[in-house]
């Protein structure tokens, strides 16, 4: 195997995770919006489906650089949805995360039931009723006002500043909200929005008695939700421990213990699982696919809405130019991206993966063709060697291997006398920037960034490139500053439509828009890698970011 410095640059932070991993050894649904098959799960195939005992303490290693803040909206990305989030809170809709025949789609939740207005405005919504928060305190109607009031009533008591920045794109659509009695709420639209499911899929109900009680400060400490778990220990960059809520609504949880480390680098994940310090590790080194399964290890990898693609700044010349990236996006080799990352992805040629709805197939998209992305730099004008600085996450939620892509990449343009200047920020600094701009002055000296969006939502897949969500037309967050009418107006038409395959339709004119445009480069989609140890029982690998770890147990 190539020499790879990276693989063995731990940091002191990770040296800290490992010491704690040490010490801790002692229905209203709509359709499928995707249709994507799954590839086939190796090792234990009873593994998923065991369901004959319960207890245990799994420990998890996260790609995360730090535990996710149990904020209302979590730090870490997904991550922090995928093993606290999803864990702790609940939302007025949830996926139905426990298959993993489809894509997961927003039902019932702590809303049991709702209704629109004739004119698709305002959204009724019937709570659950006898719901406990962690605290003993009661959910109804005021919790709801109250999650709502923390992060839009700017005059609100306990608002949140910083939660309203990080959740923004989940509310932007929200006109107001009123309690209507103890277990009835209304939302009203400020348009008629059919993404509205989607969005409340993304916005946790804390407790309102435990952020009074504590204040928005120090609430992380002391956080609240009516998830299936609740937090017994949270120590900030090494570990959070959790236990199943007695009181939960739904089934019990069969874990005794869930912990969780943050552990960025994909050389220290691959060493605490096969040391036995850990039962499960998020996206070990690729190339260490092949060994883990001869071990006897459970190596999942199933087809799920995400992506990873290069975002470019395009109001900055030459990449103002649709020929200079269309010529990048036919200059990359995906095969041989796929080939570094030993098959745990697929190629994107678009931002849609093939086989999802939302997914135009008029156009057949990029595909590795040197004489064409040549011809089209030919056509830009552009001086050559053409300068390209891009930023790209150390680690990080779905982030695969960033180190190796970015070589690989940074070796593909040199076949198109493209100068590739690599840039390795953390990947909350990344996030910073998908919300600030690449326009913005502290980011204004990168050209292009690495990021992998969860697509399993319509916003999630495409709100980043809408032009109203440029901060400098008063929303959040168009990275790249990508201002197309073809797709502002597909959006615009898939919100009128609250026909789910009718809006498939529609949104396929969306994904048809970036793929001409390039606002992005697609590179991969992933296959949600993921190692398990054989004693962990009753995991369902879900077509989705986050999945339900109520079934899980560990087998002694």
């Amino acid at each position: 195997m190539r020499h790879r410095p990276w693989l063995r640059r731990i940091a002191p932070l990770t040296l800290a995770v490992l010491t704690a991993v040490s010490m801790a050894c002692s229905s209203a649904q709509t359709t499928n919006p995707s249709g994507g098959g799954s590839q086939a799960e190796s090792g234990d195939k009873n593994a998923a489906t065991d369901a004959t005992g319960r207890g245990g303490t799994l420990r998890i290693a996260m790609t995360a650089g730090n535990v996710p803040i149990p904020d209302q909206f979590l730090t870490e990305g997904g991550e922090g949805k995928r093993f606290v989030g999803s864990n702790i809170y609940d939302t007025l809709l949830l996926g139905n995360t426990e298959q993993g025949d489809s894509v997961p789609v927003p039902g019932p939740g702590l809303a049991t039931s709702w209704t629109r207005s004739t004119d698709n405005l305002t959204w009724t919504f019937k709570l659950r009723q006898g719901v406990k928060f962690h605290d003993g305190s009661a959910f109804n109607a005021d919790a709801v006002v109250f999650a709502l009031d923390r992060v839009m009533k700017k005059d609100s008591e306990f608002y949140a500043a910083a939660q309203a920045a990080a959740g923004a794109s989940n509310f932007q659509q929200i006109a107001s909200y009123k309690k209507v009695d103890d277990f009835t709420v209304d939302i009203v639209t400020k348009k008629p929005w059919a993404y509205l499911v989607y969005d409340l899929v993304s916005i946790n109900i804390p407790s309102p008695a435990a952020v009074k009680q504590w204040g928005n400060k120090d609430y992380p400490q002391h956080a609240s939700g009516t998830g299936a778990f609740k937090i017994t220990k949270y120590v900030d960059g090494q570990v959070m421990e959790l236990v199943p809520f007695d009181g939960y609504w739904r089934e019990k949880a069969k874990l005794d213990k869930l912990v969780l480390f943050p552990m960025p680098e994909p050389a220290a994940r691959l060493a605490a699982l096969q040391a036995g310090q850990v039962d499960w590790a998020e996206v070990t080194p690729p190339d260490s696919i092949e060994q883990l399964k001869a071990a006897g290890y459970n190596v999942l990898l199933k087809q799920y809405p995400h992506a990873i693609y290069y975002g470019f700044n395009v109001a900055k010349k030459p990449f103002d130019d649709v020929k200079v990236r269309q010529a990048i996006a036919y200059g990359i080799d995906r095969d041989g991206m796929v080939s570094i990352l030993s098959g745990a992805a697929k190629p994107a040629t678009h931002l849609m993966y093939e086989g999802n709805s939302w997914r135009d197939t008029t156009n057949p998209g990029y595909k590795f063709d040197l004489a064409k992305a040549k011809a089209l730099l030919a056509e830009s004008g552009v001086s050559l060697p053409l300068k390209l600085t891009i930023a790209y996450p150390t680690s990080g939620s779905g982030n695969m291997w960033p180190g190796p892509m970015m070589e690989k990449f940074q070796q593909d343009m040199k076949g198109i006398q493209i100068d590739v200047s690599l840039v390795p920020l953390e990947w909350n600094t990344i996030l910073s920037l998908s919300r600030a701009g690449l326009y913005a002055p502290d980011y204004a000296q990168y050209d292009a960034f690495f990021f992998s969006p969860n697509t399993q939502a319509p916003l999630g897949a495409f709100g980043s490139f809408l032009s109203e969500r440029i901060p400098k037309n008063g929303g959040c967050c168009n990275p790249t500053g990508y201002n197309g009418k073809a797709f502002d107006d597909a959006i615009a038409a898939g919100a009128l439509e609250f026909d789910p395959a009718k809006q498939a339709v529609i949104l396929q004119k969306a994904d048809l828009a970036l793929t001409n445009d390039v606002p992005l480069v697609p590179v991969v989609h992933d296959l949600n890698l993921r190692v398990l140890s054989p004693k962990v029982r009753g995991w369902v690998q879900p077509q989705s970011w986050w999945g339900d770890f109520r079934s899980v147990w560990m087998k002694s």
